[in-house]
């Protein structure tokens, strides 16, 4: 029989040491998932996954911590990447495309139950309903929130919707340090009693309103 030369007899066993090593990894890559780093695969459940530092919100429980972006919402109808959310009144009211929301609860189909509703961004926002004349913003009636990444800092429109007149004017609105964060020019309010949300109720005055009642909000 012919001997093969050192070189060749030394690639050979490399190739068959390689050989096994790569046989050993296979059933561990196999069962180690999609991305290889033990998760699902890129695009599965879209919309769903949890932030990398989100861990359960009750453990020993199926709820989690949900950060996702508000596509659509009208009438306390949510809608984001992959589904919907069924949350707790009174937020689900108040809330605007564009927004942030951070959510504790569960999957179910492609609704997730909210069980604990908080606004991730903006940082601070206010929400209008009434006449658009104080806002400068022509006539009729609009549904308007606003937006500010400081309690002083100017407010800026997050979403804007003209709507028919129905119920008496309201404004959603937070106090921070004594006065009322992201607040449009143009909406004058009382001032602000105590730090935190209030939602005010008012009766329409020519082209102004007249605020008549506030409550603490939830």
């Amino acid at each position: 029989m012919r001997a093969f030369p050192r070189r060749t007899t030394a690639f050979l066993r490399t190739c068959v040491a390689a050989l096994a090593v790569l046989a050993m990894a296979a059933p561990a890559a196999a069962q180690g998932g999609g991305n290889g780093n033990g998760g699902p695969s890129a695009g599965s459940d879209r919309g769903r996954q949890a932030p990398a530092d989100a861990a359960p919100a009750h453990p020993g429980t199926d709820a989690h911590v949900l950060v996702a972006a508000l596509r659509f919402a009208s009438e306390g109808t949510l809608v984001i990447d992959g589904g919907r959310i069924d949350a707790p009144l009174p937020w689900s009211s108040y809330l605007a495309p564009g927004m942030w929301l951070r959510l504790e609860g569960s999957w179910e189909g492609v609704t997730f139950r909210a069980q604990r509703l908080d606004i991730a961004r903006p940082a601070y926002f206010s929400y209008y309903l009434g006449p658009a004349p104080p806002l400068g913003l022509g006539t009729g009636w609009v549904e308007a929130w606003f937006a500010a990444d400081a309690p002083e800092g100017p407010a800026a429109a997050l979403s804007v919707r003209r709507t028919v007149q129905e119920g008496a004017p309201k404004a959603l609105v937070r106090a921070v340090g004594g006065a009322w964060a992201a607040l449009p020019a143009g909406l004058a309010l009382p001032h602000a009693e105590a730090d935190g949300w209030t939602l005010l109720t008012g009766r329409r005055d020519g082209e102004a309103v007249r605020w008549t009642s506030s409550q603490p909000f939830p």
